[in-house]
């Protein structure tokens, strides 16, 4: 066969897609631009077939990628429920097993997303801080600004994110922007899932209490590493069944329901925070979970939806 009909019939098998996995070998597939929502999530893949490592950076914060299959590491970005929209650029480096490495730019969207708005009014003693009390709040801040700040570099938790508590489905109350008293606060940085007094409380998913105790706002709460800056929070506790540093397996219980802290009844806050973005929890249910896995088998009990969950305070 002549060599121009032998180039005729590769061309035509790569165009028809039969030499596709080897061409690819040692070639680095990039993601596309990405646009990610006010507190959402929106996973990052870079695929090849001799990746050793990637790296990804957004401004000054650095971006963790895992290993999810042979040919493809993965990370997860956020957007912070305040994000101001606005385009970024995402910087990736991916390195093969001998050392070379190669550089790619991609674009991040942050869009803006429509919140609903609830207005109510609570006792007047919710609103009067003493001195007293703006010093314990600010002991608060503190303590889960060291909590966010000392996180596991590893991805530690594998497989479908559960639901804390067994409730049905319905619509997050994460974002609500919140009129009290007349005046407007932040908005919801969580959701409020309904939960009576002294229901077992269970992970999310594998990793570390990294922060356990009372506080004034949060009342009985548990913080979870999971590792690459991924966070889960639990509060309103009436008892922990988890101590602070130790591991725990996703479905572990790891304290009960209750009213604690700034709330108008019991009820369970449960929270979401990426590096430095406080996310929709439920996001880990819908883009990284298997809607199957859910900690409502655990019990036989069925509490109603959220929309009948008692309030956080503020």
């Amino acid at each position: 066969m002549r060599p121009l009909c032998q180039l005729a019939i590769i061309i035509a098998l790569i165009a028809c897609g039969e030499f596709t996995r080897a061409a690819d070998i040692g070639k680095v597939v990039w993601p596309k631009p990405l646009e990610v929502h006010q507190g959402e999530l929106a996973a990052v893949r870079v695929r090849g077939g001799d990746l050793a490592a990637v790296e990804g950076q957004v401004g000054a914060e650095k971006i963790y990628f895992y290993p999810n299959d042979p040919l493809t590491f993965t990370a997860l970005v956020g957007a912070d429920v305040e994000a101001k929209p606005r385009l970024s650029k995402l910087f990736l480096k991916a390195t093969n097993s001998s050392g070379a490495e190669s550089y790619r730019e991609i674009s991040l969207r942050t869009k803006a997303k429509a919140f609903r708005k609830e207005s109510f009014n609570v006792p007047a003693s919710f609103d009067q801080m003493t001195a007293e009390t703006l010093e314990e709040i600010r002991r608060e801040q503190a303590a889960f600004a060291r909590a966010f700040a000392a996180f596991a570099p590893d991805k530690l938790w594998d497989g479908p994110f559960v639901r804390p508590v067994p409730h049905e489905a319905s619509a997050s109350s994460f974002g609500f922007r919140r009129i009290i008293n007349g005046t407007p606060r932040a908005p919801h940085s969580g959701t409020d899932l309904s939960a009576p007094s002294g229901s077992e409380v269970v992970a999310s998913n594998h990793g570390r209490a990294a922060l356990v105790g009372n506080f004034f706002f949060a009342g009985g709460s548990v913080v979870l590493d999971h590792g690459g800056g991924l966070f889960t929070m639990y509060f309103h506790l009436s008892e922990f069944r988890t101590e602070e540093g130790a591991m725990v397996k996703k479905g572990d219980v790891i304290g009960l329901s209750g009213a604690s802290g700034r709330v108008t009844g019991p009820h369970l806050h449960w929270g979401a925070r990426l590096l430095n973005a406080r996310i929709d929890p439920f996001e880990l249910l819908k883009k990284i979970s298997d809607h199957s896995a859910s900690a409502a088998k655990r019990t036989a009990s069925k509490p109603g939806s959220e929309h009948g969950a008692k309030r956080s305070y503020p």
